[in-house]
């Protein structure tokens, strides 16, 4: 039903007239205002012109459906909804005729229009699922990831791109990032206490050939809290002998300090201080004999006839003065040890 039909109001209503929108006694009342009124008879001529010079085109909507299904059923539920709120006060009304007639006008834009709502509902609708599947508040999340472990041939063909290791305020044991270049490049996240974590450092620290300089003193500095495990032991113990480069070797023998008692390090130890051509890891070699003999805790391998002999060497051979006087030291508290200890049996410097 028409608003009461006035020349403010006459403009929509010429446009349903235009697209036969009204009923028979509708469209009588807009002839009767026409006939008296001259300006509003020029909007009628004028919408009725357009709406004959688009009726001769053709649509993209029909082309796009040609089987004018989509369109139907577009046209038919937004009509619907135009009709129900035709009861609204006027200004819903303009609006909504103001809207009808973008619509009637363009029936490619209703077809989009229905088509956007379908795809905002989607996405709405996906929006509403996650936040149901998120977990409620104060219920911890846990993430698992458990990686396939790098087998020994993957590691005798990784190269490291890198390692970072950040220290932890609440643990010991500091966070360790490995980027491993291989035939399956990945990112290992975790602390020494992980195994494999561990078993990647340790086989870096063992293999200089494989891994540059910076990439083994970054893994002995990971491992120093496990320098107990048998397994960084062994690697380190292995650095020590063999490692080409003496900063590495330092830096074993600090990390081994702790260890020194160990059979398997002390050996070591004791082949850095015979034969090491680097006076500094020598020096670090005999300084860790001197703090086991005087930590005062029970060594699990004390110092044997091989120890004594090596020392005796380089109390008389060695070039550089310090391990000449420094041996002589350990020495005397080898002896001091044996007279304080006389059930021990005798074994003197």
């Amino acid at each position: 039903m028409l608003p009461e039909l006035n020349c403010s109001n006459f403009e929509d209503c010429a446009v349903l007239y235009a697209v036969g929108e009204l009923s028979v006694a509708e469209r009588a009342l807009v002839d009767a205002h026409v006939r008296q009124c001259a300006g509003c008879a020029a909007i009628l001529s004028s919408e009725l012109e357009l709406r004959e010079a688009l009726a001769s085109r053709v649509q993209p909507a029909d082309a796009l459906d040609r089987s004018k299904l989509l369109l139907a059923r577009c046209r038919s539920e937004l009509f619907e909804a135009l009709d129900d709120a035709a009861t609204q006060p006027n200004r819903a009304w303009r609006w909504v005729t103001g809207l009808r007639r973008a619509f009637v006008f363009h029936p490619a834009w209703s077809a989009a229009t229905m088509l956007i709502l379908g795809l905002l509902a989607g996405t709405a609708g996906r929006e509403w699922y996650r936040q149901l599947s998120l977990p409620a508040a104060g219920r911890p999340v846990v993430t698992i990831s458990a990686p396939a472990p790098i087998t020994q041939q993957e590691l005798e063909k990784i190269d490291l791109d890198g390692i970072r290791v950040e220290p932890q305020s609440d643990s010991a044991d500091p966070k360790v990032e490995l980027q491993l270049r291989s035939p399956k490049p990945r990112v290992m996240q975790g602390t020494p206490d992980d195994a494999e974590i561990r078993r990647v450092l340790a086989y870096v620290i063992g293999h200089s050939h494989q891994f540059d300089d910076g990439a083994r003193l970054d893994s002995i500095d990971a491992l120093r809290p496990k320098a107990n495990d048998p397994q960084v032991r062994a690697a380190m113990s292995e650095a020590l002998r063999h490692d080409p480069n003496p900063a590495v070797r330092l830096k074993a023998i600090e990390a081994l300090r702790g260890s020194g008692s160990e059979p398997d390090v002390q050996s070591a130890i004791l082949a850095a201080l015979a034969g090491d051509d680097n006076s500094g890891v020598r020096i670090q070699a005999l300084d860790t004999l001197f703090q086991q003999l005087g930590s005062g805790e029970p060594s699990s391998a004390p110092l044997d006839d091989q120890a004594v002999s090596v020392l005796r060497d380089r109390m008389r051979n060695d070039s550089n003065s310090y391990i000449r006087s420094r041996s002589a030291d350990v020495l005397g508290r080898l002896a001091s040890m044996e007279e304080d200890a006389p059930s021990s049996g005798g074994r003197h410097p």
